[in-house]
């Protein structure tokens, strides 16, 4: 029988977990008071997959304010439909409809077909597709906003920072999909993820393999969201557990230093006592905390 996506639950209560090689067959009725889209193909990128998001838009008067959830995986799994499954399905998205702000969902490629630099191009063309048909999808192409968890926070604050830029590298933009247009975004929310890979040699080297060590630092550093701080980078949200055992804490402090030491707004919320994917934390109350800073920015 098909499962209702509401219903997919971790494969057991407590880790450590076998490896997931298929999901069940999933349905979804869609979000309450949203019109949703499936599907969308952002990028076309010869000799891969289409890239394709989900958009689900508050049925209302005015265009909607949207947010891009980058999902994590550790670059290398994830899937534009599912939060981290101890959370439920659907109730993180169906919260920011509920609080009037769109949310678009993409998948990327991952580290199995390239390195993260074409990972942050896939990101910044989906960035480029929302504002191109904003009017056809009921979207306020001026507030946009990108979260992500875990390896997705690192990759959307990459595409945020750089794509905010006061004068943006063509080299990390890129030209797929609509190819053109702009990339700012008006918030970036990071959750647990990585800031800084120049202290995480073995990440590095798991996300550039075979290539030269040297070459491989300075990837590194280019690739890191603390390098593309700036004054007039866009408001950063950065929450952490301080009993995350996959991710240090210190990344989160690493980011939210690097905007003080140019004048960025930046807020650090450490979430006592909680795990990776805020386990051992009320994760509704985390929601709560995005909500608020979203519609705090986009003025609702």
């Amino acid at each position: 029988m098909p499962v209702d996506i509401t219903a997919l639950r971790p494969p057991a209560e407590d880790g450590p977990w076998p490896p997931m090689t298929h999901l069940p067959p999933l349905t979804s009725a869609g979000l309450r008071g949203a019109t949703t889209w499936t599907g969308l193909t952002y990028a076309q990128v010869p000799g891969f997959r289409p890239m394709v998001l989900d958009l689900h838009v508050p049925q209302q008067d005015q265009p909607a304010p949207v947010v891009m959830w980058v999902h994590g995986g550790g670059w290398a799994e994830g899937d534009r439909r599912l939060t981290p499954l101890q959370w439920g399905q659907q109730r993180m998205f169906q919260a920011l409809i509920d609080a009037g702000i769109a949310v678009a969902t993409p998948d990327h490629r991952l580290v199995g077909e390239v390195a993260p630099d074409d990972m942050v191009r896939d990101l910044i063309a989906a960035v480029r597709y929302l504002r191109h048909y904003a009017d056809e999808l009921a979207l306020d192409p001026d507030r946009l906003a990108v979260w992500g968890d875990s390896a997705g926070a690192h990759l959307a604050a990459l595409a945020g920072l750089a794509g905010s830029a006061a004068r943006p590298d063509p080299h990390f933009l890129g030209r797929l999909g609509v190819g053109s247009g702009r990339t700012d975004v008006a918030a970036i929310v990071w959750w647990y993820g990585a800031s800084d890979l120049s202290a995480l040699p073995d990440l590095t080297e798991s996300l550039w393999r075979g290539v030269d060590p040297d070459a491989r630092g300075w990837l590194a550093m280019a690739y890191s969201p603390v390098t593309h701080v700036s004054a007039d980078s866009p408001p950063m949200l950065i929450m952490h557990g301080d009993a995350d055992s996959m991710s240090p804490l210190d990344q989160a402090k690493r980011l939210h230093a690097a905007a003080q030491d140019v004048g960025a707004e930046s807020r650090l919320v450490i979430v006592p006592g909680a795990e990776h994917v805020f386990l051992g934390a009320d994760i509704e109350q985390q929601w709560q905390v995005v909500t608020d800073f979203l519609r705090e920015v986009f003025a609702l």
